[in-house]
Formats: structure tokens, sequence, C-alpha cells
């Protein structure tokens, strides 16, 4: 079995720091992510509109192996298999563990959900079902239903994977969806999870990764 294909091992493509210092281009294309996961968050190349002007970059969703790309204004679609992303982390998605959440539990609480079981290994998680509140970087939502995924990142990989819960959102309907920032659990929802076992990380190889100091 090759690597990349173990339940749950999780590939990442660059450093968080080394995508906020400004490597915010090239990386690898969406196809590319069926050949490591069927599920997983990224952040899609910057475009431009007509005018030349830079537009905030889309977030990628991945669920049971299809990418969708998450825009400025919380509109979702499929992505094309050719839009790159200078940073992503995927993993082949079996949870090891099922929690059926209180209603009101909030991102807060979910967060020291992880902290009390696996407070330094990484986790790729899933909830599906009702959301009181969704907070996204995009925009908010009220009493919907839809998908979670991310991973709980320890704080020691901070500098690599970012910190705490790196997630989307996607609605039920795969119309909207965003980065997540905060959430409400409604009456029903339910949380998988399952601990990496491994943790692969791919580095750029142009000289621009090179000349950052990260």
């Amino acid at each position: 079995m090759a690597p990349a294909s173990i339940p749950n091992d999780i590939y990442q493509y660059s450093l968080r720091t080394a995508y906020d210092a400004g490597l915010k281009e090239g990386g690898p294309p969406v196809a590319f992510l069926t050949n490591h996961g069927t599920h997983g968050i990224g952040i899609f190349e910057a475009e431009e509109d007509d005018d030349g002007t830079e537009l905030p970059p889309k977030d990628m969703i991945q669920i049971d192996s299809v990418a969708y790309s998450l825009d400025q204004d919380g509109v979702a679609e499929r992505a094309d298999k050719s839009d790159q992303m200078p940073h992503t982390l995927v993993c082949v998605f079996q949870p090891g563990q099922r929690v059926k959440l209180p209603a009101g539990t909030a991102f807060k609480r979910v967060l020291e959900l992880f902290s009390s079981k696996t407070k330094n290994t990484p986790c790729p998680f899933r909830i599906t079902g009702p959301f009181r509140y969704m907070g996204t970087k995009q925009a908010t939502h009220w009493d919907v239903k839809g998908t979670v995924f991310g991973f709980c990142i320890p704080s020691w990989q901070k500098e690599v994977s970012g910190e705490g819960l790196q997630s989307c959102y996607l609605s039920e309907d795969k119309k909207r969806g965003g980065r997540v920032v905060d959430f409400e659990i409604g009456e029903g929802a339910v949380l998988e999870f399952a601990k990496c076992g491994r943790f692969h990380l791919g580095f750029p190889q142009d000289d621009e990764y090179e000349q950052l100091r990260i």
C-alpha cells in the first residue's frame, strides 16, 4: 500500500508560514488531490478581475473526493481540476470515533474536546448536521445544514499548518460555504474524527521559497 493511501495520514503541501509570508502561487492542482485523499482543505491561487485587480483567494474544501471552491462571497462550485493550491492538507478520511454533539455546542467547546483527547496529534475531523449558527470568513449563516471538514492542529505544529481547528464549511446543497471562524451546533449534529498516524509534508522547489524569511 502506498503511503498516501493509508487512512487518516495527512498530506500537506507547503508551510502555512510560507503562504502567510507571500508564497501564494503554484502548488498542486485539484486533480492531484485524489491521489492523496478523499477529504481536505486548501487555498487556491489568487485570481484577477477584468481590470487586473487581484481578488481574494478562494478557499477549497474536498468532500468525498470532490473539491469545491469557495469564493469571497461564500458561493461554492466544483473546482476545476487544473486549479492550483499553494497550500493544502488532504487525507483519506476514515473516522475512528463518532460523537453526537449536544445542541448548542460551540466552536470553542469542540476545540476543548480535541485538546482533552488528542493534545499532541493532528486529527482530521468532520461535523455533519444542522448548525444554529455558522460563521465563516466569507459570510454568516443561520439555521443551516451542511458539513464542516478540517483538521485539529496541535500547538507545536502552528508554524507548519496553522493552529486549532483549521476547517471549511459546505452547505447541504453544496451551493454555499467558507473558511470556518465560529459555529454553534444544532440538534442532531455528529462529530467524527481520527488520529493521524503519519504526516507527509511536500516542499515547494522554486527559488522564491528558499528566499522567504520563515
